[in-house]
């Protein structure tokens, strides 16, 4: 059963607003730009698309193991790797094409923010949780979204919303239930990673009043390369043994279904919330400033 979610890169805050700029009755006033915050949390099943394995015992290097398609399938059919990605943003966007007049709309955003990766991995088969990476809420997020919307009427219009955000950083809260520190031995371990969130929704929208609903199927890719890496240090002669395993991770599905509201409080604020609900989760909301 799968939780609640990132956004982020998600990780994805305000874009689902863009969406007011293609179905909202125009006022008489036009507002070209917009400035806001939101929150947004998404929660996505991952498995691998790569490994390799490099290690370099007392300074001599044992090479590097390149995992074959069949080892990777293999571990991904008893391993669940699962991410949680929390995101706070601030927002700022121009109305490109808006007036009342022109049935096409175009809107582009800019969102920059902090974030939080938790990913967690459990071999299903003795129910143990062998791995958690946890970033803490702290790295930085940046994201670039756009709609392309054509309003049929003053109620109806189609919007498409393509949007990339992403994050890195380096995580050091480490739990490895895996690779337990040799005797003598003290360890460092660190994950060096970088996340990308691709997501393109087509939505009807409906307005009724200041309120618009839109509907629609989402499609969405994740790609989160990692470095991690673990040191493990002889106290009686300094001696290193070092381990480093190289990965890309994706997202086991790719497609959900989009549903999103926003509510013109008035002339110049707008609440959105925006969801993909799938075999993964996605959901985000705020504020948008327009003036």
């Amino acid at each position: 059963m799968k939780k609640f979610l990132f956004v982020i890169l998600i990780l994805t805050g305000g874009f689902s607003a863009l969406a007011q700029e293609s179905t909202g009755v125009q006022t008489a006033k036009n507002r070209r730009f917009f400035v806001g915050a939101s929150y947004s949390f998404m929660s996505v099943d991952m498995k691998l698309s790569s490994l390799s394995l490099h290690s370099v015992w007392y300074g001599s290097d044992l090479g590097t193991r390149d995992f074959t398609r069949e080892e990777i399938d293999n571990i991904n059919g008893f391993v669940n790797r699962h991410s949680d990605i929390n995101a706070l943003s601030l927002e700022a966007g121009m109305n490109f094409i808006s007036k009342p007049e022109i049935k096409w709309k175009f809107s582009g955003t800019l969102l920059l923010g902090i974030a939080q990766n938790l990913t967690t991995v459990r071999n299903n088969e003795t129910g143990v949780q062998e791995y958690s990476f946890n970033s803490g809420f702290s790295k930085p997020c940046l994201g670039l979204g756009f709609n392309f919307g054509y309003q049929f009427t003053p109620h109806w219009s189609l919007s498409i919303l393509p949007y990339v955000v992403g994050t890195m950083g380096k995580i050091t809260n480490i739990d490895d239930q895996v690779n337990p520190d040799p005797v003598n031995f003290t360890s460092k371990k660190e994950d060096k990673f970088s996340t990308l969130y691709f997501r393109t929704s087509l939505m009807a929208g409906y307005t009724i009043g200041p309120v618009t609903i839109m509907a629609g199927p989402g499609f969405y890719y994740l790609w989160s390369k990692h470095k991690y890496r673990r040191d493990y240090t002889n106290i009686n002669d300094g001696q290193i043994i070092s381990e480093e395993a190289t990965y890309m991770l994706i997202p086991r599905s790719f497609i959900d279904g989009s549903v999103a509201v926003t509510w013109k409080i008035i002339d110049q604020l707008t609440l959105h919330v925006n969801a993909g609900i799938g075999k993964d989760i996605m959901v985000d909301g705020g504020l948008h400033f327009n003036f």
